[in-house]
């Protein structure tokens, strides 16, 4: 590992992410974990996020393995967990357009409306929307927490109703 180039470490860290996400999924916790550990030593080898020969997909570093392992943990059902680590990775470092930003702050939204903290999802909604207007209305996952949202509420503020039509969530 000490010999590799960034492009190498990048693409051998996206390797553990995904084998963590795919055992994340699969109720294997131990070998997501132990993937994740790989994947930050790589990260740590790389010392920032790069990205590799402008593949603007795979930066890959230090914060990408945190979004991951917030990803994880939203998976795993632990929104404690994802509130706890959201807390401590600066998000708003990486640009707007990022995939990993993006769907990183889905899940900090989705972990707020576990208990109940709906004005927290929905300026989580916002941040999203600033940077990615045209990225948020193509995702399901932001209309099943919105769809949450309205549904355990007795009456919507006007930012709740223009965030469900901008995703295209009908009230």
């Amino acid at each position: 590992m000490s010999r590799a180039t960034p492009a190498e470490l990048s693409a051998w860290g996206w390797l553990l992410l995904r084998v963590s996400a795919a055992a994340i999924r699969d109720n294997r916790p131990g070998e997501a974990e132990d993937a994740l550990r790989l994947a930050k030593s790589a990260a740590v080898a790389l010392g920032r996020d790069c990205t590799p020969e402008g593949d603007f997909p795979r930066t890959f570093g230090p914060i990408t393995v945190e979004l991951k392992r917030t990803e994880n943990a939203m998976v795993a059902g632990r929104p404690d967990k994802v509130l706890s680590l959201a807390s401590r990775i600066p998000a708003d470092s990486l640009k707007p357009t990022s995939d990993n930003r993006n769907r990183h702050l889905l899940d900090v939204a989705s972990a707020h409306t576990q208990p109940r903290q709906y004005a927290e999802a929905v300026d989580v909604f916002h941040r999203i929307r600033a940077g990615s207007s045209e990225w948020l209305p193509n995702q399901r996952y932001a209309r099943d927490i919105l769809d949450r949202i309205v549904s355990r509420r007795r009456t919507l503020t006007p930012e709740m109703r223009e965030l469900a039509d901008h995703v295209g969530l009908p009230v």
